[in-house]
């Protein structure tokens, strides 16, 4: 996507997605009612869009360095472009109208995503390296997120890999519109509580809680096969950790029961994290033949968006491969789940 580079996220205006648009006589699309930055305005700009009624912010990032620094993929970088290219040719119309979300842009990846191209597989140091990189993508996505919320905006997060929930979690937990704390519920059969080994998209949950940035967090639909033991024993003796098991719980409503009910033990504002891996047979970064339905996925968000007050929405891992038909299954879904989300939203 074009843009202007301000405050390391790439700035969209309304002409720079005019090819992306299909514009339709007779009707509007969400593209053409959502906000965007006016020329010369950065991040700055964002409480004057608050003052005139804007509560969501989209903001992509375009990266899979977090994946990989996992011993994953790549294309999670997609998610982002597939996303826009599904929700903002979504109709603007009774149901969801717009005019409360502003498209961003993404961060500013290019240079980071370089350097993970230059690195070499069989470098001894490779992992060790995508790590490092991996915690500069941190210090680069934090900063935006801080802003959007000291801006009283929602921020709606797209694409990359899972090690942005830390960020995330850092730039809220900074704001003073979440000094009493933040907690998250994640739609996930991994935990992504793994040891603190370095940064990638299997520990932003784990350094998020080790640093305080996270007061309480709870695994929606774990998968029992695919999460360590010692990341379970690491989870169960705090007592501000809770999950739900895939394996042992069919009906979805009884996951919901118990999410709602640790959640709501405390006064805190809750994060929505929706990890793409956690739909059956979702372009991802690790595709399951075994997961919910997107019709389940959307009764979570829907769930979680309604019953608490919300500090974010972030939706990692869709991984498209570019030229087939993952681009329009993983775009749609991730759109679907933003439509959902913001037309249930308790802000």
């Amino acid at each position: 996507m074009s843009g202007k580079i301000m405050d390391n996220v790439v700035i969209y205006r309304r002409e720079d997605l005019s090819s992306v648009i299909q514009a339709r006589p007779g009707e509007k699309k969400l593209g053409e009612a959502m906000a965007f930055l006016q020329n010369g305005e950065g991040l700055e700009a964002l409480p004057s869009y608050s003052a005139r009624g804007v509560r969501f912010v989209l903001l992509g990032i375009p990266e899979s360095i977090g994946p990989m620094a996992n011993y994953g993929k790549c294309c999670t970088e997609f998610g982002w472009k597939v996303f826009l290219d599904s929700f903002l040719n979504m109709q603007s119309n009774r149901f969801l109208r717009g005019e409360n979300i502003l498209c961003l842009g993404h961060v500013n990846t290019r240079e980071l995503n370089a350097a993970t191209s230059a690195l070499s597989l069989v470098d001894p140091r490779y992992i060790e390296k995508l790590r490092t990189l991996c915690s500069k993508l941190d210090g680069t996505v934090w900063p935006a997120i801080r802003s959007i919320a000291d801006a009283d905006l929602v921020p709606v997060v797209v694409g990359g890999g899972h090690n942005n929930a830390y960020p995330i979690l850092k730039g809220l937990s900074g704001s003073r519109r979440y000094a009493e704390g933040i907690q998250a519920v994640n739609c996930d059969p991994h935990a992504d509580f793994r040891p603190l080994e370095g940064r990638h998209s299997g520990n932003g949950f784990s350094y998020a809680f080790e640093e305080g940035l996270l007061k309480r967090y709870f695994v929606f639909g774990l998968h029992e096969s695919y999460n360590s033991e010692k990341v379970m024993e690491d989870m169960e003796e705090k007592r501000d950790i809770g999950y739900s098991s895939f394996d042992t719980e069919a009906d979805v409503a009884l996951h919901l029961q118990r999410a709602s009910a640790f959640l709501g033990e405390a006064d805190l504002p809750v994060g929505i994290e929706v990890d793409m891996d956690s739909m059956i047979d979702m372009p991802s970064s690790a595709m399951t033949p075994s997961g919910f339905r997107v019709e389940e996925v959307r009764l979570f968000v829907r769930a979680m968006a309604s019953q608490f007050r919300i500090a974010y929405l972030h939706l990692p891992e869709g991984a498209p491969v570019p030229g087939t038909r993952d681009e329009a299954v993983a775009g749609k879904t991730l759109a679907y789940i933003v439509h959902d989300f913001v037309k249930s939203c308790r802000v």
